[in-house]
């Protein structure tokens, strides 16, 4: 029996298949709610084209609707156009072929999404002619089919949602924390302002999180020089300006002068900037110099992964297993499969991370009361552990996290392509259409939160106010990373290190406007950054 087989039947076996919670009696304004998603069966349904949705005139398509001036959205991006679309059309808003040359099909009640999740008829999107799958087809080292790949994510998501392995990691996240931290401070330049180079550190940070997490070893991505500003050359960017073009101190040197570590870091910047995960043919002309760049960055990124995956078998070869190294125990059994997953780990984990921690922070400073009251419960836990008195996790410090990422999560939308005919909410979907599950809307709905668009970490206390407590709201109503994301599990235990050890030494503050939200590859705060980090009192 091959290894990987025998992996992945431990690890369904180990823990039982996670199953909804969701309640089958929630009330429904469609009678077919309850079963919304099935299989198109000799039935009178209502066609695809009757879902409502903007008028595509001929040539232009939708396009119009967002033109400067004419547009009906001229004046929305990203996740506020879908914040429209929902108004307007309700619930399910279709848009006919548009410049992705398929239909797409938004779905913004939770319920629904629920089911389109449960469906068989539906699967992720797969990036045909992309700059990584030329590379991976060209390094051809440990091919994968898709189910094959498909079962070893499910079993690696089983496994991260186990909350005894997210504690072997509590030490380790929290020692990356105060690297992080001693870093973060030195950045701070008149009037403690942040330089500009936070946006690479957070980087550091979400890159050093997720290799303890994969490989049980530090990879070494927050050691090495600060980029401190310097009154010997041109003005630096702070996080009071934004007149100065703002470039990346890593970019600024030579590349065999970084430190490997440093190189991953970079590359993992560049690949996040260009949107190159999610680029294909149909936007990056194989011949083109940035395909090919592409392609390029890819593949260093592949051979860095393979050093440090190298260094993490001798590691664990050598001696006992550490606390952070068990889950890389638990991959052995996958042989040289692992090098493709660590490397796809770690492309899709990086940006994420690091942009709701951003965002985290963002959201933190715009609550001075949250966060003294934050801050008040960590000289509470240490002191109380000093004194011998187990305390235990930090609730409200928890809830603040769960709270930022509702409010702007990573992820606004997961897209399921249909396979095959079927039938959502009473409408017959043909094959080969788009599904976006909109959650970056359904997460601030307000029949499904109360106060949706306000920071209120109460709401995930038990002991909250009842009108607005998280647990009326539907189970998938606010998944910041989707559904089947491996990661959605361990996010939490990563960001709360993070947070605790900023709120036990400083206040942060925002000085400046409301950035704005960009929507890429995932959704992000546009610098520049008018973070202030003050010391706490």
């Amino acid at each position: 029996m091959a290894k990987p087989t025998v992996f992945m039947r431990q690890c369904m076996i180990s823990r039982p298949r996670r199953v909804s919670t969701s309640s089958s009696g929630r009330t429904s304004t469609s009678p077919q709610r309850h079963n919304a998603v099935v299989p198109a069966v000799a039935k009178t349904y209502k066609r695809f084209a009757d879902i409502p949705g903007p008028i595509a005139l001929p040539m232009m398509k939708h396009h119009e609707h967002v033109l400067p001036r004419i547009g009906c959205y001229h004046h929305t991006i990203g996740l506020g156009l879908l914040d429209s679309l929902k108004e307007k059309y309700g619930s399910l808003v279709r848009l006919g072929k548009t410049s992705r040359k398929r239909p797409v099909l938004y779905v913004f009640d939770p319920e629904l999404m629920r089911e389109v999740y449960n469906s068989t008829a539906t699967e992720p999107p797969v990036w045909f002619g992309s700059p990584l799958e030329v590379q991976r087809y060209r390094r051809d080292e440990c091919p994968m089919n898709r189910d094959e790949l498909k079962a070893i994510w499910s079993a690696l998501q089983i496994i991260l949602q186990d909350g005894t392995l997210q504690k072997s990691y509590e030490k380790a996240f929290d020692t990356i924390a105060q690297d992080f931290l001693q870093r973060v401070s030195e950045l701070r330049h008149s009037g403690n302002a942040l330089n500009e180079e936070i946006n690479t550190e957070m980087y550091r940070w979400a890159l050093e999180t997720i290799g303890v997490m994969m490989f049980g070893i530090r990879l070494g991505c927050l050691q090495g020089p600060v980029h401190i500003p310097s009154d010997n050359r041109r003005p630096e960017m702070t996080s009071m300006d934004d007149d100065i073009k703002d470039l990346c101190s890593l970019f600024q040197r030579n590349l065999d002068d970084l430190s490997s570590a440093e190189q991953l870091v970079r590359c993992s910047l560049e690949i996040a900037d260009e949107n190159y995960v999610v680029r294909s043919e149909s936007t990056l002309k194989p011949d083109s110099e940035r395909f090919k760049n592409a392609v390029l960055t890819f593949d260093r990124h592949f051979s860095l992964t393979q050093q440090f995956l190298k260094e993490a078998q001798a590691r664990l070869d050598s001696g006992d297993i550490k606390p952070e190294q068990i889950l890389f125990d638990k991959l052995k059994p996958l042989g040289e499969k692992m090098l493709p997953i660590a490397a796809d780990v770690l492309l899709a984990g990086v940006d994420p991370l690091a942009q709701t921690a951003l965002s985290m922070f963002y959201q933190l400073s715009l609550h001075p009361a949250q966060q003294q009251r934050a801050h008040d419960e960590v000289v509470w836990s240490k002191a109380s552990n000093d004194a011998g008195i187990e305390t235990g996790d930090l609730p409200y410090i928890t809830a603040c996290v769960r709270e930022a990422m509702r409010l702007k999560p990573v992820t606004g939308g997961v897209v399921r392509r249909s396979k095959e005919e079927l039938v959502i909410d009473g409408y017959e979907i043909p094959a080969g259409v788009d599904i976006v599950l909109a959650h970056g809307v359904s997460s601030k709905t307000e029949e499904e939160w109360g106060r949706a668009k306000s920071f209120i970490p109460d709401r995930w206390i038990s002991q909250g106010w009842t009108p607005i407590q998280a647990s009326r709201a539907h189970s998938f109503a606010s998944l910041p990373s989707g559904q089947s994301c491996p990661a959605t599990g361990i996010i939490s235990p990563m960001l709360i290190p993070l947070a605790t050890r900023m709120l036990d030494k400083y206040r942060l503050e925002w000085h400046g406007p409301q950035p704005k939200l960009v929507t890429g590859g995932v959704n992000k705060l546009q610098p520049p950054y008018y973070f202030v980090l003050q010391n706490a009192s």
